[in-house]
């Protein structure tokens, strides 16, 4: 039985990480968060809006995902990902600005408003900062 996992984790605008070994890897399942270990059967599901977290070599490391799909298959889990961002590289700043932007585009009755989009918008600022307060404790 193997001891490591390779991760991949990619999205339409880039890949963030090709062939890392890894101990454990924990994604935001559609039905719930997941845990997989070197070992774990072949599968593939449906991701949510969440937190991906890693652990290599006794340190762990976050990325928020938006969504997406995940393959596991021979130890490698493939992470294809609408969007990721690594939680130390996220602004709680601009986070922040993001969600007050959105919740106030969704309070006007304005007709030119994309209510889809600023839902997305604020679903996707308010998964990153979740994973950046969880980050730093």
């Amino acid at each position: 039985m193997p001891n490591k996992l390779k991760l991949n984790l990619i999205t339409p605008q880039a890949q963030l990480l090709k062939d890392q070994e890894v101990d454990i890897v924990v994604l935001p399942a559609l039905l719930g968060e997941m845990g997989i270990l070197p070992g774990h059967i072949p599968v593939l599901v449906q991701l949510t809006y969440g937190e991906l977290r890693y652990k290599q070599n006794g340190q762990e490391s976050d990325f928020a995902v938006m969504g997406g799909f995940v393959e596991v298959k021979d130890d490698v889990v493939n992470v294809f990902a609408e969007g990721a961002d690594l939680a130390d590289e996220i602004d709680e700043e601009a986070e922040s600005q993001k969600i007050k932007k959105a919740k106030d585009a969704l309070s006007r009755k304005d007709a030119d408003i994309d209510f889809e989009l600023a839902e997305i918008e604020l679903k996707q600022a308010i998964t990153r900062m979740k994973v950046k307060q969880r980050k730093l404790g």
